[in-house]
């Protein structure tokens, strides 16, 4: 039998005041992303993983990728065994959508398997449920853009219904900037940084942060970059998960003061993001990142890169 084979990126969910609702898919150069290999056969599911550190399981009901090509395969009305090759490209825990990009290429490889029944939105519910068993929840902001690509905007209006609620997704114009990735050499849980954030606000960050997120969009469609370093503010999220994250403070003034247009917490963190304009030094702004985390001790890598382009729907 044939090996069908899929990649999704490393994405930037929340951007600022987009939280749980804007995400931005990396591009495939900076080769941050999961692969996944699916091969249709008789019998039982078998699932590998390689690059984990055999820290995740293999089990299909417990494995976030093999979730995703389970309900693919359920939605095409098809229930025959596979053999599943998960290989990790993300580190765990990371910020940058390791649990999305895995369930995304999942989907996408069993899909191809198929004979691509599924267009790529179709697919969103069934890398939502892989996303719901490694977070607990079934956010969108990931998996939306590891699948489609670019930036998106996603609304969840039925989110009583868990991985099958019914998302709004606007596709936003990318943002005429290179993007730099800082990974620090720490691991923040999301189940850690979402119990950092209060339930409550006051009605002044609220207002903030609204604001913020408009100025975003805004910000996008208009091609202002120099709106940027006020747009990625919020205080919903980044103020609270930011003490976790030892050094980006640091970092993010460096980054500044080397030009970035604006600096922001990828995801739930330690990952840190930098949109640069394209006539700046963008390999002076990765210094930078890196060498204000080396000043609170903590070492850090860095990768210069730009948002993916949309994804190409294939039909067969």
């Amino acid at each position: 039998m044939t090996w069908h084979l899929a990649y999704a990126p490393a994405t930037i969910a929340n951007v600022g005041p987009g939280f749980d609702v804007l995400g931005m898919a990396i591009h495939h150069k900076a080769a941050l992303g999961d692969k996944c290999a699916v091969r249709l056969g008789r019998g039982d599911v078998r699932v590998s993983v390689l690059g984990d550190g055999g820290r995740l399981p293999t089990t299909p009901e417990r494995n976030v990728a093999s979730v995703a090509a389970l309900r693919v395969m359920s939605m095409a009305g098809e229930s025959r065994g596979f053999e599943l090759r998960l290989t990790k490209g993300l580190p765990l825990g990371s910020g940058l959508g390791s649990s999305a990009a895995s369930a995304a290429s999942a989907a996408l490889a069993m899909n191809d398997a198929l004979g691509r029944p599924f267009t790529l939105e179709q697919l969103v519910p069934a890398a939502r449920a892989g996303e719901a068993l490694a977070a607990g929840t079934p956010h969108p902001d990931n998996v939306v853009p590891a699948l489609l690509g670019g930036v998106s905007l996603i609304i969840d209006v039925q989110p009583e219904r868990g991985a099958d609620g019914e998302l709004v997704i606007a596709r936003l114009p990318r943002p005429r900037c290179a993007v730099v990735l800082a990974m620090p050499d720490l691991e923040v849980p999301t189940a850690e940084a979402r119990r950092a954030i209060p339930r409550q606000i006051p009605h002044g960050d609220a207002v903030f942060s609204a604001g913020r997120l408009a100025l975003l969009v805004a910000s996008l469609y208009e091609r202002r970059t120099d709106w940027l370093k006020h747009a990625v503010l919020d205080r919903l999220h980044q103020p609270y998960r930011i003490p976790l994250i030892r050094g980006f403070e640091a970092a993010r003034d460096h980054a500044l003061t080397a030009g970035a247009l604006a600096v922001g917490v990828s995801g739930s963190g330690p990952a840190t993001f930098a949109l640069v304009d394209h006539g700046a030094d963008a390999e002076r702004v990765a210094n930078a990142l890196r060498s204000g985390f080396l000043s609170a001790g903590v070492n850090a890598r860095a990768a210069v890169t730009q948002i993916a382009p949309e994804r190409r729907e294939v039909r067969r």
